[in-house]
Parts: structure tokens; sequence; C-alpha cells
């Protein structure tokens, strides 16, 4: 196999927020995100894709707040659709 995986090195590496359309990506985020201690996936209920740059101001707020004080919203956190 010319690419093989192998496991994603984890130690030492920060907490961090992923966020996931309910409807296409929550659970390959999510998937993700559960590999590295105390990161959160925040679940958008509707559809779409890079929600930093959609518009929805629930994603947008959480990511902010994140880049700014490196706050992660509670784990279950569900914006809904706007």
């Amino acid at each position: 196999m010319a690419n093989p995986s192998r496991p994603l090195l984890t130690r030492g590496l920060p907490s961090f927020l992923g966020v996931g359309t309910m409807w296409f990506d929550y659970a390959s985020t999510e998937s993700f995100t559960s590999m590295i201690r105390g990161s959160v996936t925040v679940a958008y209920d509707g559809p779409g894709h890079v929600m930093y740059l959609s518009g929805k101001q629930c994603p947008i707020r959480h990511a902010t707040t994140y880049l700014t004080n490196l706050t992660l919203p509670e784990p279950g956190t569900v914006c809904p659709v706007e």
C-alpha cells in the first residue's frame, strides 16, 4: 500500500472545536474530534458545509468564542437551523 493509514498522534494536542451539520457531516466531524481529549463537536441542525463562512450565527458564535478565548461550548451543544 503506497500510503497506509496509521494512528493519529494526539498526545499534547489542545482540545479543539468541530462543527458539523446533522444532515451531512456531523458523524465524520465527531469521529475526528472524539480522538482528542476534551474536544467538542457542535451539531448544526440543518444542511450546509463550511459553517464558519455560512452566515449561520450560532456556529459562528461558538467558533469565534473558541478562536478568541479558547473556550469550548458544552458537549452536546446543538445549533438550531437558521
